[in-house]
C-alpha cells in the first residue's frame, strides 16, 4: 500500500504533531514493504526537516504538494481553500489512502481519508460554550464522521464521547492508544542541564504542557502555594510550558508576581534533549488535568522513571490505571496532599516510579502502527 500523510503541520512541539512523526516512523520501521508518503507545503526548508527526520527510512517519501493554510494570508483564505481542494486530488490520486493526523488543522478534507481525532473538548466542555473553537469543532466534526472511511482516536474515552454526541453516525471509529518515544526512560542527573533551568539544588515538581484552560495549571500554583512552609520550602515547582506566544505572555503577566522568589521556575522553549533530563531527575510530575484526549505526558513521565500524579477526569484513568496517584484536578486540597506525600515519601516515591515503568511498557509505537494499519485495510479492502 501507498499511504499518504498531510504533513503540512507536524513539525516542532505539541501532542498532535509528536503523534504524527512516531506514527510515521513506527508504521515505516513496521512495513517495510508499504509506502508512505508524506504531503507537505512548498517550503523547502519544511521539506528538508522531513527528509533529514526520515533519511534512515527508504520507504518514506516526502512530496511538496500542498498549500500551508496561511499562504495567501486570511483575507485571501477561501482562494487557498480552493486551490487546496484541487491540490489534495491530484496530489492524493495514487495514494490508496490518505490518513489526517490533524483533520482539524487541515485546510480541506480530501476525498478518501482515514481521520484521527484526538479530542472534541471544544464540544464537550461549557468553558468553550460560546467559542469560535466550539463553532469551528461543531462545524467539522460532523464532515469528518460523514466523509472519513474510519475515524481513529487515542483513547476509548475519545471514541465514547463521539459515539455519545454524534450517535447517527455510521463512521466506523477505533480506538488506538500512542506512546511515549523511546528517547523517554530513566537518566542519571546531568548537573550542567539541571543548573541551566535552575533546578539542580533542589527537589522538584514538574508540569510539562501548553498554555490552555484545560490543563488547569492556576490550581497547580495555588496547590503548590499551600503545601505545608516546610515542603515548600525544599521543593521547587518548574512549569515547563509551551503554545501560543500571545498565551504564554498572558500566562506570564496574569502570574509574573508568583513566578519570582516563590520556588516556581517558569520555563519555555526547551529543547527535547533537555526535556529527557528534566522528567527524569524529577521528584515527581503533576497533571492537574480537565479534559484530554490522551495524555502523553503521562506516559512520558512514567517512561521516564517520575512519579505520576494525575487528574481523575476523562482519559487519563484509562492510560494511568493504577500506576500514577489520581485526584480530583478540582480539589486545590487533593492536590497538595499528594505533592505532600511524595515530597515526603521515599517509599511512596519508589513504588510509583516502579508502577509507572511497569505501565508504560504497555503501549508501543509498534502496537500503535499495527492497529492503525489494520484500520488501513479494512478500508481498503
Amino acid at each position: 500500500m501507498n499511504i499518504g500523510f498531510d504533513a503540512t503541520n507536524i513539525l516542532g512541539h505539541g501532542g498532535i504533531k509528536t503523534y504524527a512523526r512516531e506514527l510515521v516512523r513506527g508504521l515505516a520501521e513496521e512495513y517495510p514493504d508499504d509506502r508512505f508518503t508524506l504531503l507537505s507545503t512548498f517550503s523547502g526548508s519544511k521539506t528538508r526537516k522531513l527528509e533529514e527526520l526520515y533519511d534512515h527510512l527508504p520507504n518514506v517519501t516526502v512530496r511538496r504538494a500542498v498549500p500551508h493554510r496561511n499562504m495567501l494570508g486570511d483575507g485571501l483564505s477561501g482562494v487557498t481553500k480552493f486551490l487546496s481542494g484541487i491540490l489534495w486530488r491530484s496530489a492524493s490520486r495514487n495514494l490508496d489512502i490518505v490518513h489526517l493526523t490533524d483533520p482539524y488543522g487541515s485546510v480541506v478534507l480530501p476525498s478518501k481519508f482515514v481521520a484521527t481525532v484526538h479530542d472534541i473538548f471544544p464540544i464537550t466542555l461549557d468553558e468553550f460554550r460560546d467559542s469560535a473553537l466550539r463553532r469551528f469543532y461543531l462545524s467539522r466534526t460532523p464532515q469528518i464522521l460523514k466523509n472519513a472511511r474510519a475515524v481513529i482516536t487515542p483513547s476509548a474515552y475519545v471514541r465514547r464521547s463521539l459515539q455519545e454526541y454524534y450517535p447517527e453516525s455510521g463512521c466506523p471509529v477505533t480506538a488506538v492508544p500512542e506512546a511515549a518515544s523511546g528517547e523517554f526512560h530513566p537518566r542519571c542527573r546531568d548537573r550542567e542541564i539541571l543548573e541551566r533551568y535552575g533546578l539542580y539544588e533542589k527537589p522538584y515538581f514538574i508540569f510539562v504542557g501548553r498554555v490552555d484552560p484545560r490543563k488547569n495549571i492556576p490550581r497547580l500554583i495555588e496547590a503548590y502555594m499551600q503545601l505545608p512552609p516546610r515542603i515548600r520550602s525544599g521543593n521547587l515547582l518548574a512549569l515547563v510550558l509551551s503554545g501560543r506566544p500571545p498565551d504564554l505572555e498572558e500566562f506570564r503577566n496574569r502570574y509574573g508576581n508568583l513566578l519570582s522568589g516563590n520556588g516556581i521556575i517558569y520555563i519555555r522553549d526547551v529543547p527535547q534533549k533537555d526535556l529527557y533530563y528534566l522528567y527524569s531527575s524529577a521528584l515527581a510530575f503533576v497533571f492537574p488535568t480537565l479534559d484530554e484526549g490522551f495524555g502523553l505526558p503521562v506516559l512520558e513521565a512514567m517512561q521516564s522513571g517520575c512519579p505520576v500524579i494525575a487528574s481523575d477526569l476523562s482519559c487519563v484513568p484509562e492510560i494511568a490505571g493504577k500506576a500514577a496517584i489520581l485526584v480530583d484536578p478540582r480539589s486545590t486540597a487533593a492536590l497538595m496532599n499528594s505533592m505532600g506525600l511524595l515530597a515526603e515519601s521515599l517509599v511512596e516515591r519508589e513504588e510509583y516510579m516502579r508502577k509507572g515503568l511497569e505501565r508504560a511498557s504497555c503501549f508501543s509505537w509498534a502496537r500503535a502502527a499495527n492497529e492503525t494499519m489494520e484500520v488501513y485495510r479494512s478500508v481498503t479492502s
